[in-house]
């Protein structure tokens, strides 16, 4: 029988009702996504559900648990027609009971976000970033920024601390959310121009700032994929733009892959920061890899802008153009300061 102690240790999480909780590859050491329970009926006596993954994350952490001795690595053997028949009715059952939790989760934090006030354009976080406070709300110190589902029905509040840090709500769903805003205009149609997403909130919130596009947080680089699916299936016509984060620095760069997989799937472009120039020193600018002419904006503050060139599936920088800066008009057409996007309202 696998120690569930001893994992959830191990890994750095927690035990909840049998399962070792841990974070799933790629996500934050506070990430509690994959779940571990004991399962005699499985050859190697464990289960494996990844709430923020799919069956291939699964596999990868089975390898993973493999590989630092909590599995067996021999002796494994074929499953039997009954025991399939178990583990799927096991899957089914851990599958329920976690839903069940995520709907009790998600009431609390649907109360939470209505008791919420207004950000204010003060919050430390905020001014930091050089962002408006659009499509979001505050309680005490920290700023709620809701994840929605594609109903946009809301399942879990990003809380940001004053000092940025960043937490989900406990056992709240995760997988396939995103934070929209003004992607429709009052009357329920698109807004106008392309759709923008990108990882986290503050990005995408300064890229509707200095552009007025729709803009779509997916939160995570692992939910890229996921979100751009949904907004395909929202916007079947509509130019979609995957900003994706330029994690060089890190030995795998997580954001690039993750946006061009995501841009892959749906027929997306993919657009991600350059470095500063010096005839460009109010920020970095966006270049595509995709061959489709992007607009000439230039982000008057912040990480992010937009630069007038073609890459013709090129790598080098798309520095070329006279960029200008954007007057703080709301070229989208969308209210700038709506509340949740989906509609222009809050």
């Amino acid at each position: 029988m696998i120690d569930i102690h001893a994992i959830a240790r191990f890994y750095g999480g927690t035990v909840c009702r049998d399962n070792a909780l841990i974070p799933t590859p790629g996500h934050s050491s506070r990430d509690r996504g994959t779940a571990i329970s004991a399962c005699p009926e499985a050859p190697d006596g464990a289960l494996v559900f990844c709430f923020n993954g799919d069956q291939t994350t699964a596999l990868a952490v089975k390898a993973i648990l493999r590989d630092d001795g909590f599995l067996p690595t021999a002796g494994r053997r074929a499953l039997s027609e009954r025991e399939r028949q178990k583990l799927k009715e096991a899957r089914f059952a851990q599958a329920a009971k976690r839903r069940a939790i995520e709907e009790a989760v998600a009431s609390k934090a649907t109360e939470q976000w209505d008791k919420a006030e207004p950000a204010e354009q003060s919050h430390p976080y905020l001014l930091k970033k050089r962002v408006p406070p659009i499509g979001v709300r505050q309680q005490d110190f920290d700023l709620l920024v809701p994840m929605l589902d594609e109903n946009f029905r809301l399942w879990n509040l990003q809380g940001i601390a004053h000092d940025g840090f960043k937490r989900f709500g406990v056992n709240a769903r995760t997988a396939g959310l995103f934070w929209p805003h003004a992607i429709h205009v009052a009357n329920g149609k698109p807004s106008p121009g392309p759709l923008v997403i990108g990882e986290g909130f503050a990005t995408m919130a300064a890229i509707h700032d200095a552009t007025g596009f729709g803009v779509v947080a997916a939160m995570t680089a692992h939910n890229l994929a996921a979100v751009a699916k949904t907004m395909r299936a929202l916007f079947p016509k509509r130019r979609i733009i995957l900003a994706a984060d330029d994690d060089r620095h890190l030995a795998e760069n997580i954001g690039m892959r993750a946006a061009q997989k995501a841009a892959e799937s749906i027929g997306g472009l993919v657009a991600l920061p350059c470095q500063k120039t010096r005839q460009r020193p109010q920020g970095p600018i966006l270049r595509t890899l995709s061959g489709a002419r992007l607009p000439n904006v230039l982000q008057r503050r912040g990480k992010w802008g937009l630069a007038n060139g073609c890459a013709k599936q090129r790598t080098n920088r798309l520095c070329k153009g006279r960029a200008w800066r954007h007057g703080g008009r709301n070229r989208g057409g969308g209210n700038r300061n709506a509340g949740l996007g989906a509609t222009g309202q809050d």
